[in-house]
């Protein structure tokens, strides 16, 4: 519902079950009242979305499935995450993340943002604000700057530090991104995916941030498809977890 994937929720649960999960958990990205931003499914779909979903519960016995939503955040939307999502909707679990950064009284999309430190410096503050909220399961792919920011220098390292403190002090579970490792490589400086960062996973072992691997599926095929995140967890000899339900 979100305009950049494919497939119903019965094609994913299909394919959950063909590859033997047990727990296949829904988050596609948070409509919003307002609308705001333009990756999410209309605010008018949220109904039919949990319609689907609960349908999808009460048919599949043989599988846990869980309603969620991926969401950015802003604090003028968290009585909405609270209220309605996990009142009224009854939400299993919210995830959080950064898709859009503030520049100027506008919000842009990160794969659009300007390749400089300001740019990076907004996206760091924005992702400590939603390490600060204790509504998320788990906080998704944390070196999505790695889209927009080519250079792993000071400055990345700084970002990240200031991140990776921010996790530990919380104790807020990371996501290593199946969906990075499908991503074009880029090549403006080296050859490298935009994401996970492996330098940035290196710092994270250094504050024994626990992860989770997620395959961030867009399409059924992708549902376990998980990249080399789990290699790249066994290598620095990160704390795989499963992440809380609300």
């Amino acid at each position: 519902r979100c305009g950049h994937a494919e497939g119903s929720v019965s094609a994913y649960v299909d394919a959950a079950r063909k590859c033997n999960i047990t727990h296949l958990g829904f988050s596609d990205h948070v409509p919003l009242p307002d609308n705001r931003w333009n990756i999410r499914m209309p605010y008018s779909e949220l109904p039919l979305y949990v319609r689907d979903i609960n349908q999808a519960q009460e048919k599949y016995t043989d599988i846990e499935i869980y309603l969620g939503a991926e969401c950015d955040f802003s604090s003028e939307l968290l009585t909405y995450f609270e209220d309605e999502l996990i009142g009224e909707y009854q939400f299993d679990y919210l995830i959080g993340g950064v898709h859009f950064i503030q520049t100027d009284g506008e919000w842009l999309n990160c794969y659009h943002a300007e390749n400089n430190k300001r740019s990076l410096i907004t996206y760091t503050d924005n992702l400590l604000e939603v390490i600060a909220c204790d509504l998320f399961s788990f906080i998704v792919h944390p070196d999505l700057f790695g889209v927009f920011y080519d250079s792993w220098d000071d400055n990345a390292r700084s970002c990240s530090k200031e991140i990776l403190k921010a996790a530990s002090s919380k104790n807020r579970i990371f996501e290593i991104n199946g969906s990075g490792y499908r991503k074009k490589i880029r090549s403006s400086k080296g050859m490298r995916r935009p994401y996970p960062l492996n330098q940035f996973w290196e710092m994270a072992a250094e504050y024994d941030i626990p992860v989770t691997i997620n395959s961030d599926a867009h399409r059924p095929e992708d549902i376990n498809n998980f990249g080399d995140g789990f290699l790249l967890a066994d290598k620095l000899e990160l704390k795989i977890v499963d992440p809380p339900f609300i």
